[in-house]
């Protein structure tokens, strides 16, 4: 199969992106972050970062529950969509322009959120574990670090080659290749629509929930809860994603 581009993803996360999986996405935000508040025990006004923010979804909507709330990501498109979402629904919202790998120099904040799989895309696994480290940087004592990603243990104990699937009026099918050694996934993803087809292809690094707990403790954090989804249940190896919420040492 043909590799991606090593940095793909700067391509991909643009208008393609959200034609595809916008409607979808706004119809789940407001459950997930009822889900958030939940699980975590948020209340305003705390201070959060969205990281990588992409086009606001998440950011928005807890600005609308009174949080305090930067969004960052490297985007100019997706930040600019952000934006007059963020108008629209008359909140407040600070955007950056900024790479995950990296800290924000000098800011510092309660809670930290990577969601919806936006960690694994680097070629170089390095790059992941400068997320990780950098969202610690930017903790509050006591912080918390919300990343949630597909689960990769799932994934390669039930790997399919090929999947047909529609998102509303769109129908994708897939093509994968898969790497066991590396974790990592290739995918060519074709998608039909009343108007084109179009076909690109991305990669993913897969972390089971053994491996997340390794790369939080590294970078620092004292204790690593995993989680099945967000209802707060177990996380097993049929469990469809990962979500770890690690805390700063006081």
């Amino acid at each position: 199969m043909e590799q991606p581009d090593s940095e793909w993803w700067r391509s991909w996360f643009g208008r393609g992106y959200l034609a595809l999986y916008d409607e979808y996405l706004a119809e789940r935000t407001p459950v997930e972050i009822d889900q958030l508040e939940a699980l975590l025990t948020l209340r305003p006004p705390q201070r959060i970062l969205d990281l990588p923010c992409g086009q606001g979804r998440h950011a928005i909507e807890l600005a609308r529950r009174g949080y305090d709330v930067t969004g960052a990501d490297l985007s100019p498109y997706l930040l600019e969509v952000a934006e007059e979402r963020r108008r629209a629904r008359g909140v407040r919202v600070r955007w950056l322009s900024a790479d995950m790998r990296r800290p924000i120099a000098g800011e510092t904040f309660d809670v930290v959120l990577n969601l919806f799989t936006s960690l694994g895309y680097f070629a170089d696994e390095t790059d992941d574990r400068k997320v990780v480290r950098a969202a610690s940087a930017m903790l509050a004592s006591g912080g918390r670090f919300v990343l949630e990603l597909i689960n990769g243990e799932r994934v390669m104990a039930h790997f399919q080659e090929r999947e047909w699937f529609t998102v509303g009026q769109a129908a994708v099918v897939e093509r994968r290749s898969l790497d066991r050694s590396a974790q990592r996934m290739v995918v060519e993803r074709t998608v039909t629509t009343p108007h084109e087809t179009e076909v690109n292809f991305h990669a993913l690094r897969l972390y089971d929930g053994r491996g997340i707990d390794a790369m939080l403790r590294a970078a620092g954090f004292g204790r690593v809860e995993l989680y099945g989804d967000w209802s707060g249940e177990p996380l097993t190896p049929e469990s469809l994603r990962v979500l770890a919420v690690a805390t700063m040492p006081p």
